[in-house]
């Protein structure tokens, strides 16, 4: 075979490659990021939302007949001033509305209180809850959750999330449902996934149509390639390999110049997936060759578990939007602090979050980066404070509570979906911990196990030597000693 006629051979196979790796990457990093952005923002829309129906509403509802009364009315102006404050560009809230168990059947849900006005898609009181299923997942009335899939009808594109709804004694009556229209969401990675098919093609063009000419100069070019080539292996993503004539080693150098923009784009998805959990994780995430295992595994880890005092006021002082607004602003500067030091978020908590250092990955500094963590967190905070007392005449404070000890720390659920989180006495004794704030009128505190093991890296003050329940033996308390130059 002819000299011209291998390297076109080669060079149409490395344009098909290159396009159909930088293809693949590219579309199914963006459709991961665009999910998970999407999964978040449904999560947050019905985590919120179910913190302003009252449950003790709720359960006055029970026929069809009282659709006219005062607490259902009331409700349903609730669900549409979610809904509403929820339908943007980015986030398009179709259908809000609360449901709850059938007594007595198990498996079976009827609704209760729903927002729409269209009476051909309105559900009545006690209508049946078409329940799917979807990846093996049934609802739940402990916790919020978002599907992990977007599902399909007649009607279009669709993710749901659902949020416990609890009563002035804090017992979960009901879910609140919330739906989002994806169908956007859908048409753009259709776009993006043709455009990378497109140049693709072009490039593949591109190299048969110029490749009987590379033979005659290809030492020069090919050096130059080889070159960029290497600085590229090495990490350098802005090489740019320049070229005058429009030729084969044209079409290389361009396959080469969109190989190095790929990679940039891939660094940049692993940026954006970080905004989600660390960075750490999120690199494990990209290299994952396989299904995380359901086998947890026994692991001295640091708990921090935060909470915003007072929140039940706000609610009552603040209107459903500004209430939502000002809880996305907390949690993203609370979560920003966490990822920052190597922290994971394994879950929300109503209006507070728990995290855990330590894990899934090793870190031997996990208690000191749990105390970087928590710090920045309560400067983040006091900024929030400042701007919610001009904004809203509103005082806003939060408890922090910090724990080492042993967890059982792994993936629960099913092959179909998981949930990693941490399971244990150190995560009991961090709980506890944070409430104890509001006892000793302190935002922060840290128990001795984590005191003793950062040194004096920090400086701390003792507040008291107390015995939580369900532990043989009294721990000390200490919290930050403002005093300390």
């Amino acid at each position: 075979m002819r000299y011209r006629a291998k390297i076109a051979i080669l060079l149409a196979l490395l344009a098909i490659f290159t396009g159909a790796v930088v293809s693949g990457i590219y579309y199914f990093q963006c459709r991961k990021i665009l999910f998970r952005q999407i999964q978040s923002q449904v999560l947050s829309i019905a985590a919120t939302g179910s913190l302003q129906i009252s449950g003790t509403l709720l359960n006055k509802i029970h026929l069809k007949e009282d659709e006219s009364t005062p607490a259902y009315l009331t409700l349903q102006a609730v669900l549409r001033g979610v809904r509403d404050a929820n339908r943007r560009a980015d986030a398009q809230v179709r259908f809000v509305y609360a449901f709850r168990p059938v007594p007595g059947e198990d498996g079976k849900w009827s609704y209760i209180v729903d927002a729409e006005e269209d009476t051909k898609n309105k559900s009545h009181v006690g209508d049946p809850v078409e329940v799917e299923n979807k990846a093996g997942q049934a609802f739940t009335m402990d916790r919020a959750y978002a599907e992990e899939a977007f599902s399909r009808d007649e009607f279009g594109v669709w993710l749901s999330a659902n949020s416990p709804i609890l009563d002035s004694q804090g017992k979960a009556v009901a879910l609140l449902g919330v739906d989002i229209a994806a169908a956007d969401v859908m048409q753009r990675l259709q776009h993006l996934l043709w455009r990378g098919f497109g140049a693709m093609g072009v490039g593949v063009g591109a190299a048969l149509v110029f490749a009987a000419a590379i033979a005659h100069w290809a030492n020069g070019p090919l050096k130059r390639i080889r070159v960029a080539l290497q600085r590229i292996s090495d990490g350098n993503w802005s090489t740019q390999v320049e070229f005058e004539n429009l030729d084969e080693f044209g079409a290389v150098a361009d396959a080469v110049n969109k190989m190095a923009v790929a990679l940039r784009d891939r660094e940049m998805l692993k940026s954006a997936l970080a905004r989600y959990v660390s960075q750490n994780i999120a690199d494990s995430v990209l290299t994952d060759r396989g299904l995380p295992s359901l086998r947890g595994e026994r692991r001295q880890i640091t708990v921090l578990i935060a909470d915003i005092r007072n929140f039940t006021a706000m609610t009552e002082r603040l209107s459903p939007e500004d209430l939502m607004r000002s809880l996305n602003v907390f949690f993203e500067r609370m979560i920003e602090a966490i990822f920052a030091h190597r922290g994971t978020l394994d879950k929300f908590l109503g209006d507070g979050l728990l995290a855990v250092f330590g894990a899934p990955l090793d870190d031997a500094e996990h208690q000191k980066m749990a105390v970087f963590a928590a710090e920045a967190m309560l400067k983040a905070s006091r900024r929030l404070r400042a701007e919610m007392r001009i904004r809203y005449k509103v005082d806003w404070r939060i408890g922090i509570g910090l724990h080492t000890g042993w967890a059982v720390v792994g993936n629960i659920g099913s092959q179909q979906r998981m949930e990693y989180t941490a399971i244990g006495d150190a995560v009991n004794a961090a709980s506890r911990i944070e409430g104890l704030n509001k006892q000793y009128h302190t935002e922060i505190l840290i128990s001795g196990a984590v005191v003793e093991a950062v040194g004096d890296a920090f400086a701390f003050r003792e507040v008291d030597s107390v015995q939580l329940r369900g532990t043989s033996q009294p721990i000390k308390l200490y919290t930050f000693d403002t005093t300390a130059p």
